[in-house]
């Protein structure tokens, strides 16, 4: 992370908290990842996806009652938010627990890697900005170093988990630009609360008519349950939003490629998992990848 951090200090003040927080995001989503290839083994993504998002909106919905008395969004705004948090919190991650169960690790986030392809499309499309020589370079750069990150491991590959993960990726793009106007009107703890109110209401169902509605919660699974839905979904989600709110689509999109890297740093950390050389280049391609981006970006 030497790249960003030396970087971030070249930046303007509110650059520098978004791009803090969205690291700070990437980090716990690199563990986020480790759990929820664990969890697979004992909850159905429908349900594993709906029992954090409930202890999210409850959570959330009790701070807002007490510090706001109520979430107060205009009628107007509802239909935005609404999909926002239908897509973003609800249908990517059940496809992409989905995905993450069907097909390898490595393989699934060599997938989630397009992101920011998408990202810079929707950056043009929703917003008007120009699809430059660099952003092209620095997207293709990054996608490459999580091809060298993940290309040593099994890729697993299996067209449904392949469809669920390129859906996940369409999915979390969407949400990125579909999102960013609300910024324009509300705080980041009233847009926050209505994505996890939205998408619980939409992941109901999903849970409900999912196939193979697994649910075995032992012990350790409600301990990985509670915290991640505290540390991953609600402070990780936070910071993502944030970030979201003070960067490019294209800028945050990017950061995608980022949590290949945290996550392959958690399992060196807690399972001893040695680096390889292709894999370190990989990190090192992809971090001056985002760095380049995100001077030039905010520059």
């Amino acid at each position: 992370m030497g790249f960003c951090s030396s970087s971030i200090s070249l930046l303007p003040s509110s650059s520098k908290k978004a791009l803090l927080a969205i690291i700070g995001v990437n980090f716990i989503w690199g563990l986020d990842f480790i759990a929820i290839e664990y969890m697979m083994e004992y909850v159905s993504p429908a349900i594993f996806t709906l029992t954090r998002l409930l202890i999210g909106t409850a959570i959330l919905l009790t701070i807002v009652l007490i510090k706001k008395g109520g979430l107060h969004v205009k009628r107007e705004d509802w239909p935005r938010l609404f999909i926002s948090g239908a897509v973003g919190m609800a249908l990517y991650f059940t496809v992409e627990n989905l995905g993450t169960g069907l097909t390898s690790a490595s393989f699934s986030a060599l997938i989630m890697a397009t992101v920011p392809v998408f990202g810079m499309i929707g950056d043009r499309i929703f917003f008007g900005n120009k699809i430059t020589g660099l952003k092209i370079v620095c997207v293709v750069a990054s996608i490459v170093g999580v091809y060298l990150l993940v290309s040593g491991e099994p890729m697993g590959i299996s067209m449904a988990g392949f469809g669920f993960m390129l859906l996940a990726a369409l999915c979390w793009t969407f949400f990125i630009a579909y999102v960013k106007p609300l910024y324009e009107k509300y705080d980041l703890l009233t847009i926050l609360t209505g994505l996890f109110v939205s998408g619980l209401i939409v992941q109901v169902p999903l849970a409900i008519f999912a196939p193979d509605p697994m649910m075995n919660f032992t012990p350790v699974c409600i301990v990985v349950t509670v915290l991640t839905a505290l540390i991953c979904i609600i402070l990780g989600e936070f910071g993502y939003v944030y970030a979201i709110g003070k960067l490019s689509v294209t800028m945050v999109s990017i950061f995608e490629n980022v949590l290949p890297v945290t996550t392959v740093l958690f399992s060196l950390i807690l399972f001893g998992t040695m680096l390889t050389g292709m894999q370190l280049v990989g990190a090192v391609v992809i971090m001056a990848a985002v760095t380049v981006l995100a001077l030039k970006e905010e520059s």
